[in-house]
């Protein structure tokens, strides 16, 4: 069985589409795995995989919901990738493709669909993607993160044809087990931690955040007077803050894990990826989305089942920020609902679910 994972652009839409590929595996050793991207960090996340993924690039597209010079390009980059992944498709001859929302998905799917490859589409976020109403139409199956994404699928959408129910399967989002792993005692000795500290957990996403990373810095010299800080940076720190409290990585790779274990809470983006691994670890986290992206709905979803503290970037400040640090590490009854919440969020085993489907799919066809 040969199945092209679709990711690219960010991190976010790599990380499902490689756990369901280790699911895939460990039911159908024999598989062959190979990941298309657009030379984005998906590239970097394929070191240390248990299943073995070969690694294509073609041109995509990003469609900006704003005026740009850049969408005129990119309908040709699009276009050009499309042709690519024909002829990738011709070569390699996969039995299914499988994405989970990023941009390069749709001229996969495009082409997956005109060569007669079956397709699996996966939703992550509460709000439907763009990339998800272009691929469903045409997609053997869709699965999705939460019912109520589901409901939202369009019946029609413009000349294309309907999207049944039949279609849409509510599975959970799928997450690399690697993150369940983590060990305190080891974060203790790899990131020089204090015990009887609390640790906050600072992130930006795969590949960082400026701005979080900003008000990070200028809050430093209050923050550690109250807590320590694993902070990652994804190379976009123009500063550096020395102190024994505070400990700044640009990247972890083996790492994370122990350092989730080690956080008594986690400051990041509400990127869909980012919250399945807060869910599956339980942890408390403060939720910063990125502006004018489907995160905002993920952030009020979160905020609104009390599964997490959410602040817009707009109101991102220093002093906002060690404010709600401190409100939330001295509340223990705050600490308690949030951890309980986000552990619930999600339908459970997603990664063995869509390789179950998959497997099903190419029976079939």
């Amino acid at each position: 069985m040969k199945i092209f994972l679709v990711g690219g652009g960010t991190g976010g839409a790599t990380a499902p589409v490689l756990a369901v590929a280790e699911a895939l595996k460990k039911l159908k050793p024999a598989s062959k795995f190979y990941l298309i991207g657009s030379n984005g960090i998906e590239r970097q996340m394929l070191k240390d995989l248990k299943a073995p993924v070969e690694y294509l690039s073609i041109p995509a597209g990003k469609w900006r919901r704003y005026f740009s010079l850049r969408n005129f390009f990119d309908i040709f980059k699009t276009a050009f990738g499309f042709l690519k992944t024909l002829f990738l498709i011709g070569k390699y001859r996969p039995d299914v493709v499988f994405g989970a929302g990023s941009y390069v998905q749709v001229p996969v799917a495009w082409a997956a669909f005109v060569r007669g490859v079956p397709v699996v589409a996966h939703q992550q976020d509460w709000d439907l993607l763009l990339s998800t109403r272009l691929v469903a139409p045409i997609a053997s199956a869709v699965t999705v993160s939460f019912t109520y994404s589901g409901r939202e699928l369009p019946q029609s959408s413009g000349l294309l044809k309907k999207v049944p129910k039949s279609k849409i399967t509510v599975t959970g989002n799928p997450f690399r087990a690697e993150i369940l792993g983590g060990s305190k005692a080891n974060a203790i000795k790899t990131f020089n931690l204090n015990e009887n500290f609390p640790t906050v957990l600072i992130m930006g996403g795969s590949t960082g955040s400026a701005k979080i990373n900003e008000v990070t810095m200028a809050a430093l010299p209050q923050l550690v007077n109250y807590v320590q800080i694993i902070h990652i940076t994804g190379g976009r720190a123009s500063d550096f803050f020395s102190h024994p409290n505070y400990h700044q990585y640009e990247f972890l790779q083996g790492g994370l894990a122990d350092a989730y274990a080690a956080a008594d809470l986690v400051v990041c983006r509400a990127g869909m990826s980012t919250i399945t691994e807060l869910s599956a670890l339980g942890k408390a986290a403060l939720v910063i989305p990125l502006p004018n992206s489907p995160q905002e709905d993920n952030a009020r979803l979160l905020a609104a089942t009390q599964s997490a503290v959410g602040v817009f970037e707009e109101s991102f400040n220093p002093d906002l920020l060690v404010k709600l640090v401190r409100k939330i590490l001295w509340s223990k009854e705050l600490q308690e609902t949030l951890k309980k919440h986000i552990r619930i969020i999600f339908p459970k085993d997603a990664d063995d679910k869509i390789a179950k489907l998959l497997i099903k799919i190419h029976e079939r066809s």
